[in-house]
């Protein structure tokens, strides 16, 4: 009997985040203490608690986001569908301080339901965070926030739950390269 024999190869431990990939863009909007909007795409983000509801964002200490999470403990992310990805990914230019990237990108903004940071309006939804906690994590930090409310367009909604086929995310997977137009499919689980 031949004996099969894999065939494997060896990843850069740095490319990690590629295999725990497509993961959604959040547009995480922040306020200065001046007032100034800033507004910076994630793809680092992960719930960590249903009770309280808590969420996770990995940022570099050198982001206005960070230093303005920092200051003023609160946070909006914003989720759109994949036609607002260049608009979305336009907020990524290292801008000046006190640049509203929003503005720069040609997005449109108006007042959270609880908190300063602005919405932003082309989005389909809108989680308002406030700031718990922060921890070092090798090159960025885990910042930790409490979910305080959450709402959605109602045209993403089907039979009362986010239909994620009707929001039609663009999901990152590395650098320059997203996935869009997924299937969803349902599996029994086994819990």
């Amino acid at each position: 009997m031949v004996e099969e024999q894999n065939i494997t190869m060896k990843i850069a431990k740095d490319q990690f985040h590629q295999i725990i990939a497509p993961r959604s863009i959040a547009l995480v909007t922040t306020i200065d203490k001046n007032k100034k909007i800033n507004a910076a795409p994630l793809s680092f983000v992960s719930p960590i608690s249903f009770q309280p509801p808590i969420l996770m964002l990995a940022l570099s200490p050198s982001r206005h986001t960070y230093q303005n999470i920092i200051e003023t403990k609160e946070f909006v992310l914003n989720f759109f569908g994949k036609e607002d990805l260049d608009k979305v990914l336009r907020c990524a230019k290292n801008y000046p301080k006190g640049i509203n990237e929003l503005q720069q990108a040609g997005l449109k903004w108006y007042s959270s339901e609880l908190v300063n940071p602005p919405r932003v309006k082309e989005a389909k939804v809108w989680i308002e965070c406030k700031l718990l906690d922060e921890k070092k994590m090798g090159d960025h930090l885990s910042i930790f926030g409490e979910v305080l409310v959450i709402e959605v367009k109602d045209e993403i909604i089907t039979d009362g739950k986010v239909d994620i086929k009707k929001l039609s995310p663009a999901l990152h997977i590395s650098k320059d390269q997203f996935a869009v137009d997924f299937n969803v499919i349902k599996h029994k689980r086994y819990d």
